[in-house]
């Protein structure tokens, strides 16, 4: 490998530790204040898969654990937690009687709100730091780099 090409490496190396930790600390500092330390980031995930799924119809259990890529016992005991708490309800199918739904509640839909404004917020902030002229670019390379992390492979060694 070229000189070129470690440097390139050890640049995007920093900035892809430095935003991964800077954003997981602000987001959970964010969340620290909508939530008043209730929630936790996996619990707040969980809660805006629901939503999102619920949209389509797909709020399974099955579907939300697939989607958030944990076994069905664990996305079980996060969602009685959550149950516990307030933030969701189960409704059974009305012709399979083996499927449930996860449902939001009225204090969930509070949260998730709040939680989409603060996304919005760090969007705004990101993109009004980008030259008009390179936002191209820049959509484009993290179209790429979210490519990247989709692949199974990714830790595979290809050697």
């Amino acid at each position: 490998m070229n000189t070129n090409m470690n440097a390139y490496r050890e640049i995007i190396n920093e900035f892809m530790v430095s935003c991964f930790y800077s954003i997981l600390e602000e987001e959970q500092q964010a969340l620290e204040t909508i939530t008043n330390g209730k929630l936790t980031i996996k619990e707040i995930h969980l809660i805006e898969a629901v939503f999102r799924t619920q949209k389509t119809g797909t709020n399974t259990f099955t579907n939300i654990a697939s989607i958030l890529r944990v076994a069905l016992g664990t996305l079980t005991k996060a969602f009685i937690k959550l149950q516990s708490k307030g933030f969701l309800t189960k409704e059974r199918d009305k012709t399979d009687k083996r499927i449930f739904y996860i449902l939001p509640t009225k204090l969930a839909g509070i949260i998730n709100d709040k939680h989409i404004e603060w996304h919005e917020k760090l969007m705004d902030s990101v993109i009004r730091n980008i030259p008009e002229r390179d936002i191209e670019n820049f959509i484009d390379a993290i179209k790429n780099l979210s490519e990247t992390f989709k692949k199974k492979t990714l830790y595979e060694n290809k050697s």
